[in-house]
């Protein structure tokens, strides 16, 4: 919807609930995030060196700039859609800082993307930016030169398989159940007492 809004500023015309679908291919085959924002804000403005073309099903060609990395951006600014909360790299940092500080620098280590959303071409590194950035100014007071001595690494993994890791993850988890009878209800039993059996505690 956002990217959808971003090319009607740009003056065109995007109506129809097809047009979701027209988005998305846009949003697939174009769109990033960018890891300096302000340098790409400059490029948007001032050439044309992130214009891309797109032919939408009726013919029109329009041309997609800016849009390709403000689209994203709704995920680390939820108030550039008008959404309260926190971005992505902030939720990830406040996360792991709520955790037991002795695990902490393993949880930084081992940050794994997964979900279709995640496929954004600059995620991975813009993500690992943000959350140094927040490190070094809610843990070490913006002290760089104690990044090294802190011990502090991050790394941020992005399996290529990720935009179906959750039903694969699902897939592998009912395999390894289907011969333990307690894992699963019947039919019947499902319809004589609904959700309240599927939450009970096994």
């Amino acid at each position: 919807e956002y990217l959808i809004k971003l090319l009607s500023l740009r003056g065109y015309s995007f109506n129809r609930t097809a047009d979701f679908d027209t988005a998305r291919q846009i949003k697939e085959k174009f769109c990033y995030v960018g890891c300096d924002l302000e340098l790409e804000k400059k490029l948007a403005l001032e050439t044309t060196v992130l214009d891309e073309q797109f032919t939408l099903p009726d013919g029109q060609v329009i041309t997609v700039g800016a849009e390709r990395f403000e689209a994203a951006e709704a995920l680390f600014q939820p108030r550039v859609v008008d959404k309260e909360g926190n971005g992505m790299s902030d939720m990830v940092f406040e996360v792991i800082n709520a955790c037991d500080i002795n695990l902490r620098a393993k949880f930084y280590r081992h940050i794994v993307l997964s979900g279709g959303t995640t496929m954004f071409p600059g995620l991975p590194s813009r993500l690992e930016k943000d959350i140094t950035d927040l490190y070094l100014r809610h843990v070490l007071d913006g002290r760089r030169d104690r990044l090294q001595a802190a011990n502090f690494k991050i790394r941020v993994e992005d399996p290529p398989r990720r935009k179906h890791m959750v039903f694969l993850g699902g897939a592998v988890l009912a395999d390894i159940m289907k011969e333990r009878d307690e894992f699963w209800i019947s039919k019947r039993m499902y319809e004589e007492q609904g959700v309240d059996r599927l939450i009970q505690p096994v």
